[in-house]
């Protein structure tokens, strides 16, 4: 807010805040004359107005009401100029400001360039496009289709490459069964002969 070059900061403000409600308060309790809580309430009421009113370089004597109103006005005018816009800039404005700040850095971030046939900055729908077609064409590298295939075709291919590699992987393993299969054990044969020992040689 820049009503008053003096204003505190946030933390410094609820203390002293703080401070003058005690203040109020204890000032109140020691006339023994004062009982009537309405009266402190009002003086709480006083204190603290007039107090923030000077923080925010409203009059003594302003509302509440007066108050807010520079209190909008003081932050309306510091974020108008922060963003480019005139002082007396209302909210819409200031914040259609601040979205085009930001989309145009999006913009630049991720290199959209405004088509020939659109006027004026570019668009969410541009950056949203030119971030799809970036991410599909990284995909679309890595799985080996055309620079501007779309998602059917990448996912055609990426489909293609699974099954490629089972299938790759099921010759392979079919081939290493073949290869660890036991070789038929050898069977020993007996040839029949004549006995040295018979009889009658």
């Amino acid at each position: 807010m820049s009503g008053n070059e003096n204003t505190p900061t946030p933390e410094e403000m609820g203390a002293k805040l703080d401070e003058e409600i005690k203040e109020t308060v204890q000032d109140w309790a020691e006339n023994p004359d004062e009982t009537d809580f309405d009266e402190l309430d009002e003086r709480i009421d006083v204190k603290l107005r007039r107090t923030i009113a000077g923080w925010v370089g409203a009059e003594e004597e302003a509302s509440w009401k007066n108050i807010g109103s520079k209190m909008d006005a003081n932050t309306r005018n510091s974020i108008a100029g922060w963003v480019g816009a005139e002082e007396e800039a209302d909210w819409p404005t200031i914040t259609g400001k601040i979205e085009l700040r930001i989309r145009s850095n999006i913009a630049r971030l991720v290199k959209v360039e405004q088509p020939e046939e659109e006027e004026g900055e570019v668009s969410w729908s541009n950056i949203g496009a030119k971030m799809e077609g970036d991410v599909r064409g990284w995909i679309g590298g890595l799985v080996g289709t055309p620079e501007d295939a779309d998602w059917q075709a990448i996912g055609n291919q990426i489909v293609d490459k699974v099954r490629q590699s089972i299938e790759s992987l099921t010759r392979k393993d079919k081939g290493a069964d073949d290869a660890d299969a036991e070789a038929p054990k050898a069977v020993k044969i007996e040839i029949e002969g004549e006995d040295e020992n018979e009889p009658g040689e």
